[in-house]
């Protein structure tokens, strides 16, 4: 089994990223959409990652990491992490209607933590590091994590940004860190800011997180957050202010009926 990062040639600031790797990490060609180092692939793909479904399923693979640009209408710019999938019935990004993909843990906790490092050696002072919840596709049954960079749609991040980012995909190829917790997530907004400070002071893994604005979601989507996060964890992380009273009832009950225990966030 290999970990592979993946970069897409319909993103341009994911192939920067990926011209990067190669440059810094003595990747070797093993073909034109292959290279190899340490036991490490980098893989290019001629899909827009979003739509890759079924992506690393024949590549022997334990790890996708997808190197990917990020888009904010507001222009923040942002060094995010995430896992992928649909919580609801509609899938216009990509993946397939309530569906979530396999995620890990281990290596969302490992990239957030690692992102930071960067961002303060590369002196990146004016820029968010984050959580984002599980959203887009695509849809696949191997562990896989997004890892961004970006900001105003018509804008480049700078260079020291893409090199975070090459810098904490490759960093998390190698090796996963081990958080203290591993849970899943419910409640708060899109950009999880409760579950980032939970894993960049507490030493709290996530894997899937569910945000308030698809609540409800029923108990076959609770079920799939909790088994497919490869660590299968047993605990669930409630942003309780970031609920509505009647969904957080709703997930309570559900975590008794499939066992799981609970608690706010701190």
């Amino acid at each position: 089994m290999v970990s592979v990062i993946v970069a897409s040639r319909k993103d341009e600031i994911s192939m920067r990223i990926a011209e990067i790797l190669k440059d810094c990490y003595d990747f070797k060609e093993v073909d034109e959409n292959l290279y190899r180092t340490r036991g490490i692939e980098l893989r290019i793909i001629s899909q827009k990652h979003l739509y890759a479904d079924g992506l690393g399923e024949n590549w022997n693979a334990d790890l996708l990491i997808v190197a990917s640009s990020h888009r904010s209408e507001a222009g923040v710019k942002a060094l995010l992490t995430h896992p992928v999938g649909n919580w609801g019935p509609k899938a216009e990004l990509g993946g397939a209607p309530k569906t979530i993909s396999t995620t890990s843990a281990k290596a969302l906790y490992t990239s957030i933590n690692v992102l930071r490092e960067e961002a303060d050696r590369l002196e990146l002072t004016n820029w968010r590091i984050g959580l984002e919840v599980t959203h887009h596709g695509p849809r696949t049954n191997v562990p896989l994590i997004f890892i961004e960079a970006g900001g105003p749609p018509d804008q480049i991040p700078e260079r020291r940004a893409l090199e975070a980012v090459a810098s904490t995909c490759f960093r998390v190829a190698e090796r996963r860190l081990n958080p203290d917790l591993v849970a899943v997530g419910f409640g708060g907004g899109h950009y999880a800011p409760t579950f980032t400070k939970l894993s960049l002071e507490k030493r709290i893994g996530f894997g899937h997180m569910c945000p308030k604005y698809v609540m409800p979601i029923d108990e076959e989507m609770i079920r799939q957050a909790f088994e497919k996060t490869i660590e299968k964890p047993r605990l669930a992380i409630l942003d309780w202010k970031g609920l509505k009273s009647d969904h957080r009832k709703m997930l309570l009950e559900t975590f008794d009926l499939l066992g799981v225990e609970w608690m706010k966030a701190r």
